[in-house]
Parts: C-alpha cells; structure tokens; sequence
C-alpha cells in the first residue's frame, strides 16, 4: 500500500471533517444524541478510511447522489449499510478490517439501495463510490429520512467530489443518477450515466453497471 495514497485519504479525512452546509448531517463531524454512539463521527471516519485504503488503485468512481440514512449516514461509507460492515452479510473488503457500527440502535441498519449496489458490484474492488452531496439530507425534523438535496447544498458538495476524484487519477468517472451526473458536469466531466437503483431503477441499475464493468475487462486485453 502506498505511503503517499493514505497520506492523501487521510488529508481528505480531514476535508470531510470540516463544516458542512445548515441543514444537512455530516457523518464525520456531526453526532445526534439519541441516534448514534459517542464516538460516531470517529467511528464513521475510521470506516471510510478502511473503504478508501481497500479501493487504492481503483479504475472506476461511481458517484450517486446523496448520502442515505440507512447507509452512509451511519457508516460513513456510500451506499452501504452497517449489516454489510459486521455480521454474516460483512462484505469481502471489510472482511478483517477494524470497521465498527456508530448507531445505537439495537439492529444494524440495512439499506434498500445498498443491498443492490453491493450485489452489483461485491468483490470488484476496480470500483469505488462516493456520492455528488457527501452529507444527508433528510427531511426537517426527521432525521432518518430522505430528501433530495436542494441546488445550493449540490454546490456546495462539488469541491469535496473534485477531491475525492483527484485520490483516483486515471480512474473513469460514472455518475449514479441524474443529480450526480449534472454535479459532475458542472465540474468538466462528461460521465457516463448509470440508472440509480431506488424508485424502480434496479434492472436499469443492474444493466449499466454490466455494462461498465465487461468495458472495464475489455481495457485490460487491449
């Protein structure tokens, strides 16, 4: 593993730890009381440096749109729950790793979304996600719910996505929905689009991700 790549991930670390836009949750500064352990941003911090560190090298940089509650909000990591952390679902690339659940609630939380992008993508480590509005949005007084993000807290994620693109030079950039793929436009990059899974767009999810992935084999016999 390179020096230079966890020096990179972990000044990054300290990016995402900064403030964030009112109104919406930042996984590795915020911490609600009644929903998560006390050393919840710490723990979600630890977690997606353990992702990043198991993706060094990876080819391809899925972006979706927002962090989810049921998923990054509680492991600080994309589209990925914390059954997919620890317990018998714990996926390949945590599998030994320190990762930790930073909710208290009595059961890991499980995301829809999560479940199909993982059974998509598991064990392809070429492959790395991240989302164009990094923090959750949820609605007001709810906190484990979902919002779309509004245009401004877009924005105000594209600094973070072009960081978060930069730890990956060379790797393709594919954006997961529409929100991700305007975000990514308007910071120069023509991605190529992938339906996202929720709301019915899991056969389109599944055909896209197919599709990127035997183009991915195809580059590496020619």
């Amino acid at each position: 593993m390179s020096a230079d790549f966890k020096k990179s991930v972990d000044r990054f670390l300290r990016k995402i730890s900064g403030p964030s836009p009112e109104n919406l949750f930042n996984p590795w500064r915020d911490r609600d009381p009644q929903l998560d352990l006390s050393k919840g941003p710490a723990i979600r911090r630890s977690n997606l440096r353990q992702y990043l560190l198991a993706h060094e090298g990876a080819q391809a940089i899925l972006v979706g749109e927002a962090a989810g509650w049921a998923g990054c909000r509680f492991t600080g990591i994309p589209f990925t729950g914390e059954n997919l952390i620890l317990g018998p679902e714990t996926l390949d690339w945590a599998q030994g790793r320190p990762m930790k659940r930073s909710s208290s609630a009595d059961k890991p939380y499980k995301e829809r979304s999560a479940t199909i992008v993982w059974g998509e993508i598991a064990g392809d480590s070429r492959l790395v996600l991240w989302n164009a509005v990094p923090w959750h949005p949820c609605k007001s007084g709810e906190p484990l719910t979902n919002r779309k993000p509004r245009r401004d807290e877009e924005s105000a994620g594209e600094p973070i996505l072009r960081d978060f693109i930069a730890l990956f030079p060379g790797a393709s950039v594919h954006a997961i929905g529409r929100v991700s793929q305007q975000t990514l436009a308007n910071l120069g990059y023509d991605a190529g689009y992938i339906r996202h899974p929720s709301m019915g767009g899991q056969k389109q999810f599944c055909k896209g991700m197919r599709s990127l992935r035997k183009n991915l084999d195809r580059s590496l016999t020619t």
